[in-house]
């Protein structure tokens, strides 16, 4: 029992490692391919789509990529999650601090949901 726990939450600090890890990369992509502007007559930072969809993207490749890992170190389904809801958290806090738009606070939640349920679906085939 303990093993199976300890196992666990070794396998969902992997996971979330991980999942920033390649989120982190993804903004860097996406900030090298459409840079952010710095408005000097309002003061704004002007994030162009092309930055906001690599960043939509990381959240999916890096909650599918470290849920996934860490389902399969785990052999089991709930340190997936936690690393979902680490993504989700760090998703809702940053969109929160930079005061984005509803949507972007929508998909902070729904990818990262959406990446989980298929990490889940593509670890149990892989283990049966």
């Amino acid at each position: 029992m303990t093993r199976d726990i300890l196992r666990a939450a070794i396998a969902a600090v992997i996971g979330i490692v991980v999942a920033f890890g390649l989120i982190w990369i993804a903004q860097y992509a996406g900030s090298e391919i459409s840079p952010s502007e710095y408005d000097t007559t309002t003061g704004e930072i002007l994030i162009p789509i092309g930055s906001t969809i690599a960043l939509v993207v990381g959240w999916f490749i890096g909650t599918f990529a470290g849920s996934w890992l860490a389902m399969r170190i785990s052999a089991g389904t709930g340190a997936g999650w936690v690393v979902t809801g680490a993504v989700i958290g760090a998703a809702l806090y940053t969109a929160v601090d930079f005061s984005d738009t509803w949507w972007i606070m929508v998909l902070g939640v729904a990818v990262p949901i959406a990446a989980v349920w298929m990490a889940q679906r593509a670890a149990s085939v892989v283990t049966d």
